[in-house]
C-alpha cells in the first residue's frame, strides 16, 4: 500500500498477493494450473524468502490472476 491509500474499510480490503492456497480458492483453479500458468508467464508470482535460505513462500499476484481470468472467461449456454 502506497502512503496516498487510504483504508476506508479494511473487511474489504482485498490483499494485492495470495498464497497458493488462497489463490486456488479464490479462483477455483487447480494448484497444478496454477503452477502451468506461473511457468508459462501468464500470471504473475515471486517467491518470498529470507536472505540465505533457498526456499520461500510462492505468492501469486492477484491483478494478474484476475486478468487471466477475464481475458479467458466463457460463458456456457444451457442446452
Amino acid at each position: 500500500m502506497f502512503a496516498h491509500e487510504v483504508v476506508e474499510n479494511p473487511a474489504t480490503l482485498q490483499p494485492r498477493w495470495l498464497k497458493v492456497p488462497v489463490a486456488v480458492s479464490y479462483s477455483g483453479l487447480s494448484r497444478a494450473k496454477l503452477y502451468i500458468l506461473m511457468a508459462e508467464g501468464l500470471v504473475k508470482s515471486a517467491s518470498v524468502r529470507s536472505r540465505g535460505r533457498s526456499r520461500g513462500i510462492r505468492v501469486i499476484d492477484r491483478l494478474s490472476l484476475d486478468e487471466f481470468l477475464t481475458k479467458n472467461l466463457t460463458v456456457g449456454l444451457g442446452k
